[in-house]
């Protein structure tokens, strides 16, 4: 292998500063937008699908319907949620991931809510299982611009 050859597979330094987002900085990012990816499993692979969601009462709430995959899967279960923001011209964005059980929203919390505090889904069809995931485990990173 000659000189040259080795330093083209070297990796470049870019300079863009990666930050670890506190808790307050990672939940005003949540409520800032309203569409995530959840993460799951089935008996045979990971998935991870598109989901409208809100932020209420400390958990982080979706709706779904009650005979699909997602609430075959994922109710009882250990599931992530991570919503983000990139900007590839500037090569900077900020990530957000919720990790926890998910559990159908219990009757009293979902009666708490006001009509405009519940999740819109944009895909089409019955989606009257609410489920939630608790906000302690949130973790946050921002990479800046050079």
């Amino acid at each position: 292998m000659t000189v040259t050859s080795q330093k083209l597979w070297q990796p470049a330094y870019r300079g863009g500063r990666l930050e670890d987002l506190e808790y307050a900085e990672c939940r005003r990012l949540l409520v800032a937008t309203s569409v995530g990816r959840l993460a799951y499993t089935t008996d045979d692979e990971p998935h991870i699908v598109p989901i409208n969601y809100v932020l209420f009462d400390e958990h982080l709430v979706f709706r779904t319907s009650r005979d699909n995959e997602v609430a075959g899967s994922a109710v009882g279960q250990p599931v992530a949620f991570e919503v983000d923001k990139i900007d590839e011209f500037l090569q900077a964005g900020w990530s957000v991931v919720v990790t926890g059980i998910a559990e159908e929203l219990p009757g009293r919390s979902l009666r708490a809510m006001d009509v405009g505090e519940t999740p819109e889904p944009w895909a089409s069809g019955v989606r009257s299982l609410y489920l939630r995931i608790p906000l302690t485990r949130v973790t946050g990173r921002r990479v800046h611009p050079v």
